[in-house]
């Protein structure tokens, strides 16, 4: 039986695609940030389609070490797919200076992301990027910044996948959430104030998700946050569907064995999350609730509540989970 295909929102692609044609026309070139992920995919396809292969260039800012597991094999394995120009932009050293006084994704891809690509390519090549509704950029932002254009920013996640069936878009997950992957440090709820939080966030989560992968284990959910006061890192274990015994009891072996590491929880009851917060967060509510509805509870495998305190830490930019309890 063969489905019906959505004439109006069909439509609604080809608007987009039109839409590419006309901003591209009033620069040199195009270059798509390009993450690998399924928005930056559905970006990258579509400026391909509307203005083909060589006007189209991709282009990955380079997390290093921070770059979630396998994501490069996908990346490369979709620029191979797609047959389209790439290159690797160095981007470790931003991301640490931007994550050093809290976690902060939407500065992160600013800064990080857009304005090195915007500095390296100049104000004549246009910036394309995948920020939708699914995302507070996409909510509170706009459309065309500059020379930064986001082409799905009137996209709902589900409209995103909707598209990419549609149009036999390739994707490849990294397994870590079947909605939204990204930066490992994403993972990190605390500042970057030392080598000993990055290697925390990077080991846990390589180990999470290697094993699942060698057990053939399919995750809706698959993440280590990383929280507690900078002198203890205390790592929330989320993972959905729950695990049988066996393959919990050797995850949580192989991350008692991350020397960075203090302890491990499993997240398998609601819990609260004890936040400091810069003053200026504090008393922002919207971004507060962006922060509880989209940052972290989308990653959380059980209902999470928030308990919100100012932070005397001059330094903290954002926030800092500084402890937790279970509800049980």
């Amino acid at each position: 039986m063969i489905e019906a295909v959505d004439v109006d929102f069909e439509k609604r692609i080809q608007s987009v695609i039109h839409e590419i044609q006309d901003v591209a026309k009033s620069y040199e070139r195009v270059v798509v940030a390009f993450s690998g992920g399924v928005d930056s995919t559905l970006a990258l396809f579509l400026s391909l389609k509307a203005l083909g292969r060589e006007k189209v260039q991709a282009c990955t800012v380079d997390w290093g070490e921070y770059f979630p597991y396998h994501a490069r094999e996908n990346i490369d394995f979709l620029i191979t797919s797609l047959h389209v120009s790439h290159r690797y932009l160095p981007g470790k050293n931003i991301i640490e200076e931007v994550v050093s006084r809290g976690p902060a994704c939407n500065l992160c891809t600013r800064k990080a992301k857009l304005e090195n690509l915007q500095k390296k390519f100049g104000e004549k090549t246009l910036i394309i990027g995948g920020a939708n509704q699914s995302d507070s950029w996409g909510v509170r932002g706009v459309k065309i910044v500059r020379n930064t254009y986001s082409p799905l920013f009137d996209f709902s996640k589900q409209e995103i996948f909707q598209t990419c069936q549609i149009m036999n878009v390739p994707i490849r997950r990294i397994g870590e959430n079947s909605l939204r992957e990204g930066c490992v440090l994403k993972h990190l709820y605390k500042p970057l104030a030392a080598n000993v939080h990055g290697q925390a966030v990077v080991k846990a989560n390589q180990v999470l998700l290697k094993t699942i992968q060698q057990e053939e284990f399919k995750s809706d959910i698959a993440n280590v946050k990383i929280v507690g006061p900078l002198q203890k890192n205390q790592a929330l274990i989320n993972l959905q569907p729950t695990p049988n015994p066996k393959l919990k009891s050797m995850i949580s072996q192989r991350l008692n064995d991350i020397e960075e590491i203090d302890t491990i929880t499993w997240v398998e009851w609601p819990l609260t999350l004890v936040l400091r917060a810069n003053l200026g967060l504090y008393h922002n509510f919207d971004s507060r609730y962006w922060i509880e509805n989209g940052k972290i509870q989308p990653d959380f495998v059980q209902p999470v509540s928030f308990q919100w305190m100012p932070s005397t830490n001059r330094k903290l930019r954002t926030f800092q989970v500084v402890d937790y309890w279970i509800k049980i």
